[in-house]
């Protein structure tokens, strides 16, 4: 059977899919659609993130086995140790998996190595899927799309709804605002705000700042612009946050997600910015001493309201012999049926935009409010640029922010150090010349 002749096949299977599941729920699907040729089995590297994720995707699995006799063979890994696996396995050229879980994040060193899923996601379907998300899962050196995304990822603004009563004041829209409300709301080992100061979150906040104070990583050339006036601004700000204006605690320099979040539910600190994720544990009052008082708004801009919108996706490995099978599993994943699923157990926003508008229209009160402040981040949201050897700089700029945050090197003599190393690195990759 030729490449093409199976594609066709597999496109009207899926289609045949989609329209099943689209009349019945995920898990009462069965019957019907084509079973990937003579492909019985297929393996997958997924990810996993908690307790509850390992009964999320054998749901899933056996769901898609009953309607395509197809069984899914999987391992689950953490993000990090799941991406190391998979730059090791990529390398290796490996057939070991069909389907890998990723991210937007780290899709720039995967392009070469999944499988372009143009010829099986068409363009009026994938018109669908919220813009970000495609733009940045897309190679822009091919034009192909890399990966489905599952599920969005962006921070909104959460808050002591009580103390911000108490204190007469709104959620900050502005950056003014926040120094303003944070200044206000410090007092007695009380913080006005709480933010991550290391790693790869430290590098994500100075990316929400970079792009509201109007500057961009790189310019339409490649060449290195995160050390513009615009960058130095944003750096400045974020490093004043702590140690200027001290609303936030003095250690925050290494804080990484998790002490970001728990900086908030111990209650030291009045506000944070936070991934979908946290309006679920904030509002567990096993997790949360603030779970009956905290309410959301959309993040505070400067010159822009942009903020960073990543993803969760699923890829096809490029070195498969089951890439029809695969595409099916990717496809089952991402009907709305199987988003709205995933939204129920997890509040993942859903990576489809019509359902996201249903999963919003159903909702009620505060929930319904958080969710339209994350589309209005959504909305809004920037990836950094995915170009050969950014994944380099990525960590060059990490170790610069941490120097700037800790006030051992000025913002700019950081960030000047940062752009003369990552121009090599650029350079050394081919991205720039």
């Amino acid at each position: 059977m030729s490449s093409a002749l199976s594609r066709r096949r597999f496109l009207g299977g899926s289609l045949a899919l989609a329209a099943g599941a689209a009349a019945t729920p995920l898990l009462a699907a069965c019957g019907g659609g084509e079973s990937g040729g003579n492909v019985t089995e297929i393996n997958a590297l997924l990810i996993t993130g908690g307790d509850r994720y390992p009964a999320y995707w054998e749901k899933v699995t056996s769901a898609f086995k009953q309607q395509t006799g197809i069984t899914v063979k999987y391992d689950l890994l953490q993000f990090t140790p799941l991406t190391s696996k998979e730059i090791t396995l990529a390398a290796a050229r490996s057939t070991q998996y069909d389907v890998y879980s990723t991210h937007t994040a780290q899709i720039g060193a995967f392009f070469p190595h999944f499988e372009p899923l143009n010829n099986y996601f068409d363009t009026a379907e994938l018109a669908d899927f919220v813009p970000v998300a495609i733009q940045y899962l897309t190679n822009p050196a091919t034009g192909e799309l890399a990966a489905i995304p599952r599920n969005m990822d962006a921070r909104t603004q959460y808050y002591r709804r009580d103390l911000y009563e108490a204190a007469g004041v709104q959620p900050a829209k502005t950056w003014e605002e926040l120094v303003t409300i944070g200044q206000q709301l410090t007092s007695g080992g009380k913080f006005g705000l709480v933010l991550p100061g290391q790693g790869d979150p430290a590098q994500r906040q100075f990316a929400d700042f970079l792009w509201q104070a109007g500057g961009e990583w790189l310019d339409q050339n490649n060449n290195v612009t995160f050390n513009s006036p615009a960058g130095v601004e944003a750096l400045t700000f974020y490093r004043d946050l702590i140690q200027k204006y001290r609303i936030t605690p003095s250690d925050v320099v290494t804080y990484q997600w998790n002490e970001n979040s728990a900086g908030f539910t111990n209650g030291s600190s009045a506000a944070v910015f936070d991934w979908p994720g946290a309006f679920a544990s904030f509002g567990d009052p096993s997790l949360s001493t603030v779970s009956q008082g905290f309410a959301t708004a959309p993040m505070p801009s400067h010159k822009t309201g942009t903020s960073c919108a990543i993803s969760h996706a699923l890829a096809i490995n490029k070195y498969s012999r089951n890439k029809d099978a695969a595409a099916q599993f990717l496809r089952f994943t991402v009907t709305p049926e199987a988003l709205v699923d995933q939204y129920k157990e997890f509040k993942n926003y859903p990576s489809r935009v019509s359902t996201a508008d249903q999963v919003i229209g159903q909702a009620q009160g505060m929930e319904q409010q958080w969710l339209s402040d994350l589309r209005t981040t959504i909305e809004n949201g920037k990836e950094w640029p995915k170009v050969p050897g950014f994944d380099k700089v990525s960590t060059v700029v990490q170790t610069a922010v941490q120097n700037a945050l800790s006030d051992q090197m000025s913002p700019q003599a950081a960030l000047d150090a940062a752009a003369e190393e990552s121009t090599r690195i650029l350079q050394q990759a081919g991205a720039l010349r």
